[in-house]
């Protein structure tokens, strides 16, 4: 077993507790260590030592063990050679293949939802498109962040598709251990546009205009991501 640093160990301890409501013990170990990766708490490269994380998490083995299986076959985390089990380090050709799926999920969300939400919904939905605008007006980074998050939540809610949130999240999630922030200076003011560009085609009932406004959305991001990595000129 290999020390592990207080903080690290402190986070995982802290996620523990947050998820302590999702049930079995597997099930707790999954999303505290789900969210670890996401956070960042674990790194990409980093090695998944089932006893570490039993002690980290203060649980045995078997629910550890449980959890990273399923992280694997959801491709959450990857069995290195020689190493076993690590948090992925994510290349070019995965970004463009998971930006590419997450596109077509987005814009079956945006088709739906253009179809299927309501004036209260729809209200909610142009109000994190306000949200956003007030929070780049006031340079607030993280609170942009979070209404975008809100505005992608609710449209996948909205097409009220039970299984599509739960795709996308795991898309989101394969690639955080690579994303930048999705609103660096020269991207912020062209995607909340874009946002506002779905919000208007879906409360217009658009079905085609959303589904494609949210399909180029998503390759703007991905772009986005290629040019912050030096991926491409």
């Amino acid at each position: 077993m290999t020390a592990e640093p207080t903080d690290r160990r402190d986070a995982l301890s802290e996620l523990r507790r947050k998820h302590a409501h999702r049930g079995s013990m597997a099930d707790v170990a999954y999303w505290a260590l789900r969210e670890a990766m996401r956070a960042g708490v674990m790194r990409p490269g980093e090695p998944l030592v089932e006893l570490d994380l039993a002690v980290a998490l203060a649980m045995s083995r078997t629910p550890i063990r449980e959890a990273l299986r399923r992280l694997e076959v959801e491709r959450l985390v990857e069995n290195a050679p020689r190493r076993g089990l690590v948090v992925p380090t994510i290349g070019l050709d995965d970004l463009v293949e998971i930006f590419e799926i997450r596109g077509v999920l987005e814009g079956l969300a945006a088709r739906r939802a253009a179809q299927r939400m309501g004036a209260a919904e729809l209200a909610a939905l142009g109000g994190t498109i306000a949200r956003m605008e007030q929070a780049l007006a006031n340079g607030d980074l993280i609170q942009l962040e979070e209404a975008s998050t809100q505005f992608h939540l609710l449209l996948r809610t909205g097409s009220r598709y039970a299984r599509l949130p739960m795709l996308v999240s795991l898309m989101f999630d394969a690639h955080r251990s690579v994303v930048v922030h999705a609103f660096a200076p020269d991207r912020s003011a062209s995607s909340i546009a874009e946002h506002r560009a779905i919000y208007e085609a879906v409360a217009a009932h658009d079905q085609d205009g959303a589904e494609r406004l949210a399909r180029e959305h998503s390759r703007n991001a991905l772009r986005a991501q290629l040019l912050a990595h030096e991926f491409v000129e």
